[in-house]
């Protein structure tokens, strides 16, 4: 399987410490992967760490997640719970328009209905094709995973690390295609004890297989700098006019 053969490559070369995190939509799941009951945040760290589990409604223990992941409506009985969290227990949202307006405004609606369930799984052991691939990663590592994404297209990314780590880092890239780099909400970071200097990168399918692609023509993987003869007599010429 392709994706399997990607992940060693990568985390060789971008030194990654954790293992890249398959996410797959399926409505069949392998007898081997385990159904913990447990919030995204944590499957995915466990992902990471060589765990293979399935997500479904029945045993995401975050409303959040369950929403973002697209596995249920959120109970309108829950409501004003959610938002007394939000607001005066977590406090990273003001008030009942600024929940509002993260949850309208965004581009990623949860995508309902898509499947039954979510597997988690580290890249290498993925027994199927990932829908996105969550790296986490240094600021340097990240650098050089966004460089290789873009490598071939040039394209310009449109992020959004706003909001919740599951809805910035799964449902973004899943529903927009598009890459996303985010920090992670803070609540997150430490329930799961992620490290102060670690970010999440995302890569849907398409995105994964040109990086992986790009690898040994992309500086931000193994291909040499090299400076052409005319562009050094320019930098020479510019540092002369400086000094």
């Amino acid at each position: 399987m392709e994706w399997q053969a990607w992940a060693g490559r990568m985390s060789e070369v971008l030194g990654l410490k954790r293992a890249p995190v398959a996410i797959t939509y399926t409505d069949e799941v392998p007898e081997t992967a385990k159904r913990l009951k447990c919030r995204v945040c944590t499957a995915l760290r466990l992902a990471a760490a060589g765990s293979v589990m399935v997500m479904t409604a029945e045993n995401s223990a975050c409303p959040g997640g369950s929403r973002y992941l697209g596995l249920a409506e959120p109970a309108p009985e829950g409501a004003r719970a959610l938002r007394d969290f939000l607001i005066n227990g977590e406090k990273l949202l003001s008030c009942p328009a600024a929940i509002h307006r993260s949850g309208a405004l965004t581009k990623a609606q949860p995508p309902l209905g898509a499947a039954d369930y979510v597997l988690f799984a580290p890249l290498a052991q993925a027994p199927l094709a990932p829908d996105v691939v969550v790296f986490i990663c240094n600021p340097a590592q990240g650098a050089r995973l966004v460089h290789l994404a873009d490598h071939e297209t040039g394209l310009p990314m449109e992020c959004d690390p706003t909001g919740a780590l599951c809805r910035s880092a799964i449902t973004y890239p899943l529903v927009t295609g598009q890459v996303n780099v985010t920090f992670g909400d803070i609540t997150a970071r430490r329930f799961e004890g992620f490290a102060d200097d670690e970010l999440f990168v995302t890569l849907p399918l398409a995105h994964l297989r040109s990086a992986a692609a790009s690898l040994d023509r992309c500086s931000a993987g193994t291909a040499p700098v090299e400076i052409p003869p005319e562009f050094r007599r320019l930098l020479q010429e510019g540092e002369a006019a400086e000094g």
